[in-house]
């Protein structure tokens, strides 16, 4: 059996069947391991775990096992938390976001430079790492659900669709 990445489903190569993946408490389907490390988990005397490859909602990010934390483009962050909106997501994850004064400094894991530290700007009231370079976020677990569940600044106008779509019905502009 293969992971399909666009379908999220295990195919066999056989038979062409078909199966759901496991997910994980965080709603992940973790996929294989990579050659980064966990910026989160390396020390200067621990050798950190490796990052998997791995998926949201068919979303892909690269994922540490061991602590949660998640990699991912930054344009496809916004994407992803449509989508967990829509579906209402909330994760089972019950560990709290890092707080804000833990004063640690990450490494990107693709180019090893310091990863920026800020406060994200939508909701959540989460901090994220990031590197501009790479163009990627780093989410600490729960961090996403956080992000997910919170309002939004900018919801859609459903009762303005609505009027819209009555007024359409009506003949009326």
């Amino acid at each position: 059996m293969h992971l399909s990445p666009v379908e999220g489903l295990m195919l066999c190569d056989y038979c062409g069947g078909q199966a759901t993946p496991a997910t994980d408490e965080d709603g992940v389907v973790v996929l294989e391991p990579t050659s980064h490390k966990c910026p989160a988990c390396e020390t200067p005397t621990v050798n950190a775990p490796k990052l998997a490859n791995a998926s949201i909602e068919g979303h892909e990010l690269l994922y540490c096992t061991q602590c949660h934390g998640m990699l991912f483009n930054m344009e496809k962050i916004l994407p992803l938390l449509r989508v967990l909106r829509e579906h209402r997501y909330w994760s089972r994850s019950s560990q709290s976001p890092r707080q804000s004064d833990d004063g640690r400094a990450f490494h990107c894991p693709l180019c090893k430079q310091e990863m920026d530290k800020h406060p994200y700007g939508g909701g959540g009231n989460v901090e994220v790492d990031s590197c501009e370079s790479c163009e990627v976020l780093w989410l600490d677990r729960g961090e996403l659900s956080r992000m997910a569940s919170a309002p939004d600044r900018d919801p859609p106008d459903y009762d303005k669709k609505l009027r819209d779509e009555a007024a359409a019905y009506n003949g009326k502009d």
